[in-house]
């Protein structure tokens, strides 16, 4: 939905956080006037609207939302309207995790190619304020993806698997608002081509005449480092980030910049590329090795909320005994997957269990486990028995597989207390 599709309509915008505030500025600099329901409470003011402009927050499971939809109310949202008039020029990412590296590394990527770019959505700043020209790499969350109708040129899956279940309503509904990205016109579409599954799904949804370009064919990235036929390897030890999982979100980035500026493994521009890829620099919180005064490797992994995320941190350390910081605010995901992975490891791994998830792994899926599990409740407890001899691990991984709500605002304060408690 374009701006002119709202001209003499009356149009509501449905939630005033940072999304909302800007999309009535948007709104009034195109001459709409716009009624603000702040909160579910102004009821009146939805229920008036003939097309509502949705904040990201605004569960599409809420009975409110549904009745509105009933009601033959149109939805769109700053994504939406940003789309609709820019397709062109975006590079579309999203993912289940994964999707920030890959979005920061594009957006590297294509500086240090030259090209005029800029980071927006659910990273850098809100798409309506976005850059007026050049190339604009676009995080999208799936409660953004969820209110498209345009994809981007170009649109990058990095991953899928279950979260954010109680706001999208179940698990199908999750991954088909994930892949709006895709279904939605995306010309370009690229994936990891060892996620045999994502594949699938992808395949399934890929709009007529559409590309798919997938990793593993010619450019890869796995134990050995990345590598693209024809043009390098780097070694994992030149990689800017560790773990397996990181460097196949970095093969991702590169693919995704080589076919939207059609670069072939024989382009000069190609080597320009992987050298690139040294020189990006890793966001905070994702396997982060951080100061600490007890001469062992404490490693940030706090926005591992996911037990996928978990078991790809895990990974990293095959052989070497793990303490693990496990657990936080419940969101009821199905953690067995995180369980038989535990099970089938040969490696040590001392499970120190924090908050309501992990008082319900340690409940659920311990019985049969390998592993050592104490159950702490709060961080600040884990984190001093990470410090003590009672430890045997050189390695204390904080990579918890759920929010951080039940003890801080965010997985970020997470983090940062578990610095301050570990400073040297």
């Amino acid at each position: 939905m374009r701006f002119s599709d709202l001209d003499g309509r009356r149009v509501a915008v449905w939630g005033l956080g940072l999304e909302g505030r800007a999309a009535l500025a948007a709104l009034s600099a195109h001459g709409i006037a716009a009624s603000v329901a702040e909160s579910d409470a102004d009821v009146d003011v939805l229920r008036a609207a003939e097309v509502i402009v949705k904040s990201p927050g605004v569960p599409v499971s809420s009975a409110l939302y549904a009745s509105l939809v009933e009601a033959g109310v149109s939805f769109t949202s700053n994504t939406d309207l940003w789309l609709s008039s820019n397709s062109d020029r975006a590079i579309g990412v999203t993912g289940t995790k994964g999707k920030s590296t890959t979005s920061s590394a594009i957006a590297h990527l294509l500086a240090a190619l030259g090209e005029e770019v800029s980071l927006g959505g659910n990273i850098g700043v809100s798409l309506l304020d976005a850059a007026p020209t050049g190339t604009v790499v676009m995080e999208v969350s799936s409660y953004q993806a969820q209110s498209i109708s345009v994809s981007p040129r170009v649109a990058v899956v990095t991953s899928l698997f279950p979260e954010h279940l109680p706001w999208h309503g179940s698990e199908e509904r999750y991954f088909s608002d994930k892949l709006r990205l895709v279904s939605q016109g995306a010309s370009v579409v690229v994936a990891p081509g060892h996620d045999l599954a994502l594949v699938e799904r992808i395949r399934e949804v890929l709009p007529k005449g559409a590309t798919l370009h997938l990793t593993g064919e010619g450019l890869d990235a796995d134990e050995r480092g990345l590598h693209w036929t024809g043009v390098g390897s780097i070694a994992p030890a030149d990689l800017p980030l560790i773990g397996v999982h990181n460097a196949r979100n970095l093969a991702l980035a590169v693919l995704a910049v080589a076919v939207s500026l059609d670069i072939s493994a024989s382009d000069p521009r190609a080597l320009q590329l992987l050298d690139g890829v040294r020189t990006f620099q890793p966001l905070a919180h994702r396997m982060e090795t951080v100061p600490s005064r007890d001469g062992r490797r404490w490693i940030d992994d706090s926005l591992a909320t996911a037990p996928e995320a978990v078991i790809a941190a895990l990974s990293v350390f095959p052989s070497e005994p793990v303490a693990l910081i496990l657990g936080g605010a419940d969101r009821g995901l199905d953690l067995s997957p995180l369980a038989a992975y535990l099970r089938g490891r040969h490696a040590p791994v001392h499970l120190l269990l924090i908050g309501p998830a992990g008082a319900r792994f340690g409940r659920e899926q311990t019985v049969d486990l390998p592993h050592a599990a104490i159950e702490f409740g709060r961080m600040a407890d884990a984190v001093e028995w990470g410090l003590s001899i009672a430890n045997p691990a050189n390695v204390v991984l904080l990579s918890p597989g759920a929010p951080s709500f039940d003890e801080y605002k965010d997985y970020a304060d997470r983090a940062r207390h578990m610095c301050e408690l570990i400073a040297p």
